[in-house]
């Protein structure tokens, strides 16, 4: 059975917060990792923004355009909140993953099969922007499971290794598959080799390539032991149950005002992220060859130094100090953005890669603030509020087309700063769930 209940024996010393034995959750912690390093092996791709604009302006679409992938993402995010209001049942969470992982497959073999054939541009801008609403959807309610099987399946005293094993091995998978990309593309600078495929194969070739490592996600996420607990029961209100479900979160400091720091951050430090490579032809110089590749390999090179980093950090300190970390290098990768040229210039995407894993550790600050039984449903409201970075991402192409980009580097920098203020001046440094919901979990 791949779903236990949380008494028998299978069940962990009493001071454990979670119920399974400790070699089903380390079954977890491995069947989470391995999931989320095919996600990172098939980053150029998975991770919406970066190569669907670049692929979008080679199709001669103006900035504004080739940010809707990215904002279109963004704004499907808030999908997942829909999901965890009338389908919240535990028993419910494999399946989900099921039909989250299924959607990105299907997706992804979309995109390639219009890219093979000669279909034209407006398709094609017309298919990789429908991909982007559907890895925003399914993403989002794949991110909002994951997260409730780590709270219910993984003790919270082994969390800090588990991000640290997923977001310091994972990034690693990424370079490799970023490598590749560059190779697709031109030539590779760290191994000298290139396919030789011209555009849009080198597209074609590139998605069509992730999609059997996406359908080995699949069969990782049937993998997974959830406990459900006897007192896991529906309540026969569910109108009741959300809009309680909105009133602890939106009433409870902690949980509203990390929301509000994380909508500041995605806005100001990923969403920002498509402009920051769209200007790196500007900065080389038009004649350099295609760099989404080496911006990738720089991207996930240091994210897997900063994943290894901050997990061990959590370990040590609290939650807290995770989130200022990463916001601080995201607001000294938008620094060096505006003061440097030439190749030095990549390092950028480098910083920017560092710092995005504020993605998961300020949920993983709403899920410290949050009893289990509201873990879904608060990681859902967090990506509700996330679905307003898609505004900025249009806004940042917008300003670009009629300011400049440089504009939006300004922009995407102040609203880190204030991030940083209400981080430094508005978080506890260890959240507990609210009193009266503790025992709940």
């Amino acid at each position: 059975m791949s779903t236990q209940p949380s008494s028998g024996p299978d069940s962990a010393d009493p001071g454990e917060d979670c119920p399974l034995a400790g070699a089903r959750q380390t079954r977890n912690v491995i069947c989470f990792a391995a999931l989320w390093c095919c996600i990172y092996l098939t980053a150029p791709v998975s991770y919406v923004g970066v190569t669907q604009a670049n692929l979008l302006k080679a199709l001669d679409n103006t900035d504004t355009v080739a940010n809707l992938p990215h904002a279109v993402y963004q704004w499907m995010t808030a999908f997942p909140v829909l999901v965890a209001w009338f389908l919240p049942h535990p028993r419910l969470l494999k399946p989900l993953i099921f039909v989250a992982l299924t959607a990105k497959v299907i997706a992804t073999s979309a995109v390639a099969a219009v890219l093979w054939w000669p279909c034209p541009a407006s398709v094609v801008t017309a298919v990789v922007i429908a991909f982007g609403a559907i890895f925003g959807a399914a993403n989002g309610v794949l991110v909002t499971t994951l997260w409730e099987v780590v709270r219910r399946g993984v003790a919270t005293r082994r969390r800090g290794a588990t991000l640290a094993l997923t977001f310091g091995v994972g990034p690693l998978l990424a370079c490799a598959g970023s490598i590749i990309q560059q190779m697709l593309f031109s030539k590779d600078p760290l191994t000298g080799y290139s396919f030789g495929l011209e555009f849009p194969v080198s597209y074609f070739a590139l998605f069509a390539g992730s999609v059997p490592v996406m359908m080995l996600s699949v069969f990782l996420g049937a993998l997974f032991v959830v406990p459900i607990a006897p007192d896991d029961v529906v309540a026969p209100s569910r109108m009741h149950e959300i809009t309680a479900g909105l009133r602890q979160f939106f009433t409870y400091r902690p949980l509203i005002l990390a929301a509000v720091a994380y909508l500041l951050v995605y806005s100001g430090g990923n969403a920002i992220f498509d402009t920051v490579s769209l200007h790196t032809k500007e900065v080389l110089g038009g004649a350099t060859s295609d760099t989404v590749g080496i911006q990738n390999f720089l991207r996930f090179g240091f994210k897997a130094i900063a994943g290894a980093l901050l997990g061990w950090l959590l370990a040590k300190t609290h939650p807290k100090a995770t989130l200022l970390t990463t916001t601080g290098i995201l607001v000294f990768g938008m620094v060096w953005a505006l003061n440097t040229s030439g190749n030095w210039y990549l390092v950028t995407a480098g910083l920017l890669g560092a710092g995005e894993l504020f993605g998961a550790y300020f949920p993983n600050y709403v899920v410290s603030a949050s009893a289990k039984s509201e873990v879904r449903s608060n990681v859902a409201y967090l990506s509700l509020l996330g679905a307003l970075v898609g505004f900025a991402s249009y806004l940042f192409g917008t300003i670009s087309d009629h300011y400049g980009r440089i504009a939006t580097f300004y922009t995407a920098t102040s609203l880190l700063l204030a991030a940083t203020i209400l981080i430094v001046f508005g978080l506890p440094a260890r959240p507990s769930p609210r009193p009266e919901t503790a025992n709940a979990a």
